[in-house]
């Protein structure tokens, strides 16, 4: 198998749908046959939550691989999908994230840990907290593309300029190659209302990164959520999980 194509998810504020496009783009990917590790590095744990793995128990999480107590392949967990394989996160990693961040060189521990198995998986996908701390820029800087996930309920000209200046700095101190693949509107009714948000948050010139699939509001989400599975196992025909699956396509083709 090639290398994988290391993604990782991002959204510099709460609500965007970060978390739950992390989740559901893996699943998506999956049930298309492709094989996935999806890494939650978020100490809220949402990630782990919703995949279903914690009714499965885990002994360890990304902690126990930064602390150096086990390896990365030790701590990944099989899941419900047989193409899908997840590395948990738990409240531990705030801790373990506050004794690495003193040093820059540590922001490129995550990247590090992957190079022992990338091989082993068309797509890894990565959930970095909603945040510009040690934890976002590893999660970055572990990455060479990035998917924002954002919300035209929320104003975001602010946050995203933010992130692109993370991203700068991501590729100047630690050279990787750094790039936005798309960027994913969640809980929309139509692409105009996208095309409006765009103009109205002086953001036109992104246009061309927008997703053309947008995750539609459906109260199926919010379900899956609330029951802490994946939005397929939930009710794959519904609006949502429909658009999941295109968007899971339409990265394929991205990557193809």
């Amino acid at each position: 198998m090639a290398m994988s194509r290391v993604l990782t998810i991002s959204g510099q504020k709460g609500g965007s749908g970060k978390s739950v496009t992390a989740v559901n783009l893996a699943v998506s990917l999956a049930l298309y046959g492709k094989k996935i590790l999806l890494i939650d590095c978020d100490p809220q744990g949402s990630t782990t939550k919703w995949s279903g793995i914690k009714a499965l128990g885990y002994q360890f999480d990304l902690a126990s691989v930064l602390n150096g107590k086990v390896t990365i392949i030790e701590a990944i967990m099989n899941t419900q999908f047989s193409c899908l394989d997840v590395l948990p996160s738990g409240f531990d990693l705030f801790s373990v994230a506050l004794k690495l961040a003193g040093t820059v060189s540590n922001e490129k521990i995550l990247r590090l840990f992957l190079e022992d198995i990338e091989q082993d998986y068309d797509f890894i996908i990565i959930d970095a907290p909603s945040s510009s701390g040690f934890l976002s820029v590893a999660a970055l800087t572990a990455a060479d593309w990035l998917i924002i996930a954002m919300s035209t309920r929320y104003n975001c000209v602010e946050d995203f300029h933010c992130l692109l200046k993370l991203i700068k700095y991501v590729r100047d101190t630690h050279k990787t190659p750094l790039k936005i693949a798309r960027i994913l509107f969640n809980r929309c009714k139509a692409n105009k209302e996208i095309d409006r948000f765009l103009v109205d948050q002086n953001l036109s010139e992104i246009k061309d990164l927008v997703c053309h699939t947008f995750i539609p509001e459906d109260d199926a989400v919010k379900k899956a959520i609330d029951t802490n599975i994946p939005l397929a196992l939930h009710d794959i025909k519904s609006p949502a999980s429909s658009a999941y699956l295109n968007f899971a396509k339409e990265m394929v083709l991205v990557f193809k």
